[in-house]
């Protein structure tokens, strides 16, 4: 998988930034008609590349999804715009770094490999502490029945990767 992650930076970038939770929605209402994702300002998009403005259309539109599922208020909004604020710059810093050691990857020895590797992995950490601090705010607003339909979904989500995992192991 490694080397797909490595031709692919943008995609393992979307991948891992989105989360459980947007990995979660997608899955459970996959069939759901996704209305038009919020635009992003001029300032942010005239400034980005081609590949980056893909990386935030994908990420809008799962957060739309997510969005729709929910039943986000009014009263609500104010933590779901943090919520998709975190979201959207962790898919671009994750890009920026795969894209990075793209870049470096034909002249890295073992050990650089391995630092760039630990550097986009710290990095990954840190920007899901963030989504997960964001989304225990936005989490803290929902309504029980809200709260009750996302736990179902994340629950599904980690069970179905978890025996997925398993699966694997068991055939290694």
């Amino acid at each position: 998988m490694p080397s797909m992650i490595h031709r692919k930076p943008a995609l393992a970038a979307l991948i891992l930034t989105t989360g459980l939770g947007l990995a979660a929605i997608s899955a459970t209402h996959a069939a759901t008609t996704t209305t038009a994702a919020p635009a992003t300002t001029a300032n942010t998009t005239t400034a980005m590349t081609p590949a980056q403005k893909a990386i935030i259309a994908h990420v809008d539109a799962r957060l739309a999804t997510l969005k729709k599922s929910i039943g986000i208020t009014t009263d609500e909004e104010s933590s779901w715009h943090g919520f998709t604020q975190v979201s959207r710059t962790n898919a671009l810093n994750l890009s920026a770094m795969y894209e990075q050691r793209a870049k470096t990857l034909a002249t890295m020895n073992a050990v650089q490999n391995m630092e760039s590797y630990a550097a986009i992995s710290a990095k990954n950490a840190d920007d899901m502490n963030a989504l997960s601090a964001s989304f225990q705010t936005l989490y803290s607003k929902l309504s029980p029945a809200q709260q009750k339909k996302i736990d179902a979904a994340f629950r599904a989500k980690a069970e179905a990767m978890t025996k997925k995992h398993l699966k694997k192991l068991k055939h290694s």
